[in-house]
């Protein structure tokens, strides 16, 4: 046991010297090996991802502005250059503002479809619409201006888009979309501009008025006259163009009401019904009148072609009113037909006049638009019309002097009755007296004239 500890003494507290040499040199490579770890961890911390490492706190501090997201805009490169969004809606600007409206248009559109999220994306979108507005593609103008209100409601661009999009589509005539986008219009802003609500208020009518509901109509209309008499918007010679389409639905709410007043079968108070059918169309013609003052072009083809309109209906409406009771012969009834036709004879000039300067208008102009054919077609019709009425006037066995004296007695009383030039048969007897006197006294009272003539 002794010599076991002594020897166990030797090895465990005292060594000998070729051992610590051996050990010396163990020490120096464990270091060497030590030092190449550090490198190549060192080197693997430094290839490592970004996430798989923590910088230190400071560090972190000092490279915030460093590492934030920076946005940039997004750049455009074609086979002729390379710019961006901001440099393309400059391009565009520049462009409108020469007047270069088509092309501003599609540089402004391709600013839209190439970020159509951006920063730029609602404005690109309204400049695009506006663009074609004002050079004339209405219908891709509307398209663009709704595709505003669809795709940014919440733009400050939407009310404005909106508003365009209204007043487009009352111009197209599109009056039930106009209805529908101006109810939803008002419900949405209820702090809308003077001039603002007169486009929801006369889309609102005409769309009413198509629905032949002109009780609405006539309601909104309402609204959008105290509005420009309010702000005082009607003054003396031409109107804002805003003022067109009110004065517009204005006349049609009374031509409507006009034409539903009818002489066949022809009413026991004709005289009265005739007069209140006149009074109507004048009224109609006062306000297609006004929106004339606007001096749109668009706007002034629809009213003249109208007021063209009304005279033109009268005429052949009266001429279908049959013979009183009295023109029991042959000579009669050909003195009424004469009388009839010579009297409202002035509705077709009235027609045709008003008919003459639309088309003039619209040559002067330049206006295209289908009112204008139809202005065109209305004139050429009311031409043979009138040729028809000289002719009908020249078979007659009576001339035009002693129509017109039969004409006279509706107001002045008896004359002398007329007597058909010979040798035709009817000239044998006076045969106007009685039966002008049975008209006057069944259907005039007594001779009242019409305010139309």
């Amino acid at each position: 046991m002794i010599e076991k500890r002594e020897v166990s003494g030797q090895v465990s507290g005292t060594r000998p010297d070729h051992w610590r040499g051996k050990q010396s040199q163990r020490s120096a490579r464990l270091a060497i090996v030590f030092a190449v770890s550090l490198s190549v961890a060192a080197a693997l911390a430094g290839c490592a991802p970004a996430g798989t490492t923590r910088p230190p706190s400071s560090a972190a501090k000092s490279n915030t502005a460093s590492t934030a997201h920076a946005e940039l805009p997004r750049t455009v490169v074609t086979p002729d250059s390379t710019t961006d969004i901001p440099e393309l809606f400059k391009q565009a600007t520049g462009q409108g503002q020469a007047k270069q409206y088509e092309s501003s248009a599609r540089l402004f559109e391709r600013a839209f479809t190439l970020d159509p999220n951006g920063p730029l994306a609602d404005k690109s979108l309204f400049e695009s619409a506006e663009m074609y507005d004002l050079n004339g593609d209405h219908e891709a103008a509307l398209s663009r201006y709704e595709q505003v209100a669809r795709r940014f409601p919440s733009s400050e661009l939407d009310r404005v888009a909106r508003v365009r999009a209204l007043r487009l589509l009352t111009y197209l005539e599109q009056y039930e979309r106009a209805g529908e986008l101006a109810e939803l219009t008002a419900a949405k802003y209820k702090d809308l501009l003077s001039f603002d609500q007169l486009a929801v208020l006369s889309a609102r009518a005409l769309s009413r008025l198509a629905a032949n509901d002109d009780e609405q109509a006539e309601l909104a209309i309402g609204k959008a006259r105290d509005i420009i008499e309010r702000e005082n918007l009607d003054g003396a010679g031409r109107v804002p163009g805003e003022l067109a389409p009110v004065y517009f639905a204005l006349g049609e709410l009374r031509r409507v009401r006009a034409e539903r007043i009818h002489f066949v079968p022809v009413p026991e108070n004709f005289g009265a019904v005739l007069e209140q059918r006149c009074q109507l169309l004048l009224d109609a013609q006062g306000a297609y009148s006004d929106a004339m003052r606007a001096y749109d072009s668009h706007w002034s083809a629809m009213a003249g072609y109208r007021v063209g309109e009304l005279y033109q209906k009268l005429h052949e409406e009266l001429m279908q009113v049959p013979p009183p009771t009295a023109a029991d012969t042959e000579s009669r009834r050909q003195l009424f037909e004469g009388a009839m036709r010579l009297r409202y004879s002035i509705l077709l000039d009235k027609a045709k006049a008003m008919l003459d300067h639309t088309v003039a208008m619209a040559d002067r102009t330049g206006e295209q638009s289908p009112w204008v054919l139809k202005s065109r077609q209305a004139r050429d019709s009311i031409v043979q019309a009138m040729e028809q009425e000289r002719q009908a006037l020249g078979s007659l066995p009576y001339t035009r002097a002693q129509l017109q004296a039969a004409l006279d007695s509706f107001t002045a009383g008896p004359v002398p009755a007329p007597t058909p030039p010979a040798p035709k048969p009817a000239a044998k007897k006076p045969p106007a007296k009685n039966a002008v006197e049975e008209w006057r006294r069944e259907r005039c009272h007594g001779g009242s004239r019409s305010p139309c003539f």
